[in-house]
Order: structure tokens, then C-alpha cells, then sequence
């Protein structure tokens, strides 16, 4: 690990232990980011799983006696097409603004966040934060976020008086705890559609449904039933706005239904309620893969642009090995099934080698610095891999964007099956 710098003087490193040191952590981000988030902070720190105290650092100036700088790492479970992933979230992050310009925050990630990657803990690491400045860490903007399908309620059809389609016989209700169940298994559903995608076990689903909570804002979890069948749940937030009623909307931030019934219940109910609400808009999770999304597309809603997960691959060989059963799953039943080659992967700065035998991974090394001949085929840049990897860009798009984005045509068909384009979702996994 990088030998880290020192601090300026009176300045030093601390780690949030007591309630006091906890009460100051909670000030400084109301302070530095909006009043919420403070309160926000508390909240997960007191109930997210995996997430305490100890997970929340600080440079103090000894002086003055008081916080200048904080971030924190907070964990939660992705996956890779099922495969989990533990994730370390570099969440929230500031410094008092007479001590910006002195790299406390690079201080900060140096001595807490790359020891936590030394541990080997961890596969990934994201971030929600500001444009470009993580770039020096090694992120990188990739998974979608905050992504929707935006409707007008005149878009979705109106029922007759004298209509009685059979997907009007269906009902939505809030759901309750004994359909916590079914919904778990509506969202694996949906998770499974996808490559990059978040994982919620029962403790957190839990925790979810008795705070209802999507950051500052309240959600309501609703199930749609036929009969005593439960065919899809979705999660909604009403985003009033008071100001100005016209930028308010209905926004459904998860959902999973199975059926074109009731996808049509759904959008019905909602088509109700933004006229019982008096909102202009609603808007349906920008998964791709989600039924409700994929109608509202079909009744010419307008796909957002949204925002994205920034993420960073802080060990590659380490990624390469947890995600080796897709790698070999995506080799069956395609051409390559039973392989028996050596996959050479060349970032310029490392060489990674994927030794396939009868279709298995049997090792993965990284050979450094590598300009042989031989190892020449398929050569990207970084950052330009953990895109293919990840799913986010095909070979088509990379070559386009990047020249020296180059694979050789006799292995162009192998990378493609092995790294395929692929839709990802992150639902809410906070609490």
C-alpha cells in the first residue's frame, strides 16, 4: 500500500466513536451539504446493515478543536449477472470551504478507503458524486441512475364507463408485510434481466418498508393482484413541488410486473392518481428491462437522460476471478463451448490472461506492462474495458470512440461473447 503523506500541521486524522464526535459528523453535513442530509446520514448509520460509526472518517483541526473534512465508506451488495459483489461507496463527502485547495478529501480516500481495498474486501467501489473530480481515484461514470420513462396522463388510454376490459378486474393496494415475500421474489425477477443490478436480503427489505424512505423522500410500495395472486408491485414517491406545481410528477422508482394486465391496471391507477394529486406528469423507472418501463416507451413517453453510478474496479484480477462463472456461462452454448485458448486482455498499463481449458477459467494472471506480439489482439484503454466489462458499450461503440480501442479480427467474436452489451438497474439500497 502507498506510503500516505502527512497531514498539515494541526490537522489530523479521526474516526467517528462517540455520540459527541457522531452529534458533530451530523452538524457538519447539514452544514456543508443541505439541512436533510445530516438527518439523512443518522438514519442509515442507525439502521443500514454492514454500515456504523466506524465507517465514517474525519480530519479534525486540533487547534480549533473541530471537523474540516469527512467522507465515509458505505457498504451494500451489487451483483454481476447474480454473481454478488461487495461494494464500499465513497458516500458523503465535504470540507469546510477555508480548508478546500489542500487535498484533505485525496488525504482521506488515501488513508481509509485504499486500506479497505488492501483488505481485499471489496470488488467495486462507487459513487454519486460531482462530475469529473473522482476521475483521479480511478472512477469512472457508468451505471444508470435516476433514469425514467416520463408520461403525460393523457398518454395512457382512457377506459370507457362502458369498457369492462378484464385487466380492470385486477386491484392495487399498498402491500403489507405478508406479500414481503412475493415481492422479494418480483424483484429477483427483475434483477435477473439485468447485468449490473443491486441486492436487497430480507433484513434490508425489512428495514425498507418500515422507514419508506428514497433518500429525503417518502415511498409508498403498492402490489397488483388478480384475484389472490399477486402479478407485480411497484414503488412510488409523490414529488410535489409547491413552488412551481407544475414540475411535480408521480415517480415510480421501482417496479416488477409481470403481465401486460397488469402494467395496464398499473398505469391506470396512476393515470388516477396524478388527477386526484393534480400533477402533470408521472414518471416510470428508466430500467429497461421493466415491463412498465417498455409500455410507457410504447406510448411515446420520453426517456430521460438521468445520471450514473461513477464506479471503480479497485483490483482487477480480483474482479476477473469472482465474475469467472458468467465469463465460462457465456461461453456455453455459443461457438466457443469447450475453448482451449489463452484470452489476452491488454490495458496498456496491465496485461491480463484468461486461461481457458475445455471452457473453464483454470488461471488468471496480469503480466504487467506487456508489448509482445502475441499479446496484441485485443488492446483498450482502462478505462475503455471496465466499460465492455461492465456491460455499458459494445466492441462497435468503443472502436468508434476510442482509436486506440483495437481488436484483431480473429478474436473480435470470442471478446464479444464474453463481454456482451447489457442493460443494468440499481434500485434503492439505502434505508
Amino acid at each position: 500500500m502507498k506510503t500516505i503523506a502527512p497531514l498539515p500541521d494541526g490537522l489530523e486524522f479521526g474516526t467517528v466513536e462517540t455520540d459527541e464526535e457522531l452529534e458533530e459528523l451530523i452538524t457538519f453535513n447539514s452544514t456543508i451539504h443541505e439541512p436533510q442530509d445530516g438527518e439523512e446520514l443518522r438514519r442509515i448509520i442507525e439502521n443500514l446493515p454492514g454500515f456504523g460509526r466506524e465507517m465514517n472518517w474525519f480530519i479534525r483541526d486540533s487547534d480549533k478543536g473541530v471537523i474540516v473534512s469527512t467522507l465515509n465508506g458505505i457498504p451494500s451488495t451489487w451483483a454481476y449477472e447474480g454473481i454478488p459483489l461487495r461494494n464500499l461507496e465513497l458516500g458523503f463527502v465535504g470540507t469546510l470551504p477555508e480548508y478546500r485547495n489542500m487535498g484533505l478529501i485525496r488525504a482521506l480516500y488515501r488513508e481509509f478507503f485504499e486500506r479497505e481495498f488492501h483488505r481485499g474486501k471489496y470488488e467495486i467501489s462507487t459513487i454519486q458524486g460531482i462530475p469529473y473530480y473522482y476521475r483521479q481515484f480511478g472512477y469512472d461514470f457508468l451505471i444508470p441512475a435516476w433514469r425514467s420513462v416520463f408520461l403525460m396522463p393523457s398518454q395512457i388510454p382512457t377506459v370507457s364507463p362502458k369498457e369492462k376490459p378484464g385487466w380492470m378486474k385486477l386491484s392495487v393496494r399498498r402491500a403489507a408485510k405478508k406479500d414481503l415475500d412475493t415481492i422479494m421474489n418480483l424483484y429477483e425477477e427483475l434483477r435477473r434481466c439485468t447485468l449490473i443490478s443491486t441486492a436487497r436480503n430480507t433484513e434490508l427489505w425489512e428495514i425498507q418498508e418500515r422507514a419508506r424512505r428514497e433518500y429525503d423522500k417518502e415511498f409508498t410500495t403498492y402490489i397488483v393482484k388478480r384475484g389472490l395472486d399477486i402479478e407485480g408491485y411497484f414503488r412510488l414517491v409523490v414529488r410535489e413541488n409547491k413552488t412551481d406545481p407544475a414540475a411535480g410528477f408521480l415517480d415510480v422508482i421501482e417496479s416488477s410486473i409481470r403481465t401486460y394486465d397488469g402494467v395496464r391496471r398499473t398505469l391506470e391507477y396512476l393515470r388516477q392518481q396524478c388527477a386526484e394529486k393534480n400533477l402533470p406528469r408521472l414518471a416510470l423507472s428508466g430500467a429497461l428491462v421493466s415491463n412498465l418501463s417498455k409500455v410507457g416507451l410504447d406510448l411515446q413517453g420520453v426517456l430521460s437522460k438521468g445520471w450514473k453510478h461513477q464506479l471503480r474496479i479497485p483490483d482487477m484480477v480480483r474482479f476477473l476471478k469472482r465474475v469467472r462463472p458468467v465469463l465460462e456461462k457465456r461461453l456455453r452454448k455459443s461457438m466457443f463451448e469447450g475453448l482451449t485458448q489463452e484470452v489476452t486482455i491488454n490495458t496498456y498499463r496491465h496485461c491480463y490472461v484468461l486461461d481457458f481449458q475445455g471452457g473453464k477459467i483454470r488461471q488468471i494472471r496480469d503480466l504487467g506492462i506487456h508489448e509482445d506480439g502475441k499479446n496484441t489482439s485485443f488492446r483498450t484503454p482502462p478505462n475503455d474495458f471496465v466499460r465492455l466489462l461492465l456491460g455499458q458499450y459494445d466492441l462497435e461503440e468503443l472502436g468508434h470512440q476510442n482509436i486506440d480501442f483495437l481488436v484483431a479480427g480473429p478474436v473480435k467474436s470470442l471478446i464479444a461473447t464474453l463481454f456482451p452489451k447489457q442493460e443494468s438497474f440499481i434500485g434503492y439500497y439505502y434505508c
